[in-house]
């Protein structure tokens, strides 16, 4: 008889987790949000609270009007991202459907708007943001070593 047999066999029950189903709750502000690594505030369990850190895009102070936008894009990419999970589980929730079409079209306006004011960062902003273009303009902006955003 092998260990793995021998020690299937105990009736102990060494641990059992409960875990409950989250509930819908009123989410943070989408900067407190990326700051709290969660929109929902019952989510942020503060386990082992750190020092605060300063949060650099919530910080928009002496920031250009390029990494401002850049900052609101990221902001609100996070937030769609932190409620594709919950949605994941609440497929039906209305109040968290309707967040995120609203967040999707926020994104998609922001996109928009960053490529008309400066380069498209993504292929789908080539055409909500620059829609007369003439030619391929997904490398217009500067690359990362170069001092870009992207």
């Amino acid at each position: 008889m092998s260990y793995l047999d021998e020690c299937c066999k105990t009736s102990e029950t060494l641990a059992m987790a409960s875990v409950p189903m989250q509930e819908w709750c009123e989410p943070y502000d989408y900067y407190t949000a990326l700051a709290n690594g969660t929109i929902f505030p019952s989510l942020n369990k503060e386990f082992y609270k750190a020092e605060d850190v300063p949060c650099s895009v919530c910080n928009q102070s002496g920031q250009t009007p390029q990494a401002k936008k850049l900052n609101e894009i990221n902001v609100i990419s996070f937030a769609i991202n932190d409620l594709t999970l919950y949605l994941d589980t609440h497929p039906t929730c209305e109040k968290g459907l309707s967040l995120f079409m609203e967040l999707l079209k926020k994104r998609l306006d922001l996109l928009a708007e960053y490529a008309e004011d400066f380069f498209p960062l993504t292929q789908i902003s080539m055409i909500t943001g620059t829609p007369d273009t003439t030619k391929y303009g997904w490398a217009e902006g500067p690359l990362p070593w170069e001092g870009g955003h992207i």
